[in-house]
């Protein structure tokens, strides 16, 4: 992958969600390290070890329940630096999966890692929107879809309400510049690869009538969370109607 002239990039202090170091981790470091671009690979022992830690920290009962919930995990913690990137600033970071580490944590992501913090450079006539979606969908988060659909047979449909969910939450969960977050929202999902656009929605709500606005996601597809040993139903849950959701969720800090 070439990129040595690449603009740098400097990741941001956003909050966790979106935290994202760089370099090769240093030999000491606890837990493995692995690279996103063999979770492509349906047999891929790094894909294994990413579900067994889910397993372990939801409690799923099935391997295709186990991977729905991964990468609804995935999709909004390991390119999110890049999805918020983008909305706030046209530029779009370089999370392809071949420049990307991940380390795996109970019912999460323990860490996200570039080899190089640059900036991806647009194609000739290709806008920031579309060397997003080139980038962080079809290089990434929907190879990965692919691979748990071939390893656990959960369905496509479902793993993609996932990604859509994960890079929802990577702008819903800012918390600030709602009206900007809200329409960079629509122009990512309107004409995303996968059919993202169908399988949710980005609604406004407010703990109260004069509260500040917050934008939630509400999933048009399963998760099927519910079916965890933790036997609770995700916030976003499509099995809730939707204005029990909003009012779940402006209930909610």
């Amino acid at each position: 992958m070439s990129g040595d002239t690449s603009p740098v990039w400097a990741p941001l202090p956003h909050g966790p969600r979106w935290q994202v170091a760089e370099g090769e981790p240093s030999p000491g470091e606890a837990g493995p390290w692995l690279a996103a671009d063999r979770l492509a690979d349906p047999a891929a022992e790094e894909l294994s070890t990413l579900l067994e830690s889910e397993r372990t920290g939801s409690g799923h009962r099935t391997g295709h329940a186990t991977a729905l919930t991964l990468m609804a995990v995935y999709a909004g913690r390991v390119t999110a630096a890049a999805v918020l990137h983008w909305a706030l600033y046209d530029e779009v970071p370089d999370l392809r999966s071949g420049n990307v580490l991940v380390r795996p944590a109970a019912h999460g992501i323990g860490g996200v890692r570039v080899r190089k913090a640059r900036l991806l450079v647009p194609r000739a006539g290709e806008d920031p929107v579309r060397l997003l979606h080139r980038s962080v969908l079809d290089g990434h988060l929907l190879p990965v879809a692919e691979a748990l659909h071939r390893r656990t047979r959960a369905g496509v449909r479902q793993l993609r309400g996932g990604i859509a969910h994960g890079c929802a939450t990577a702008l819903c969960a800012y918390g600030t510049e709602v009206d900007l977050l809200a329409a960079r929202w629509r122009e990512f999902a309107d004409t995303a690869p996968g059919g993202l656009a169908a399988l949710g929605e980005v609604a406004r709500v407010r703990r109260a009538p004069d509260g500040p606005e917050r934008l939630v996601y509400l999933r048009n597809t399963c998760c099927l969370y519910y079916t965890s040993a933790e036997a609770v139903r995700c916030a976003s849950c499509c099995l809730t109607d939707r204005e029990e959701r909003l009012r779940a969720y402006a209930r909610r800090e």
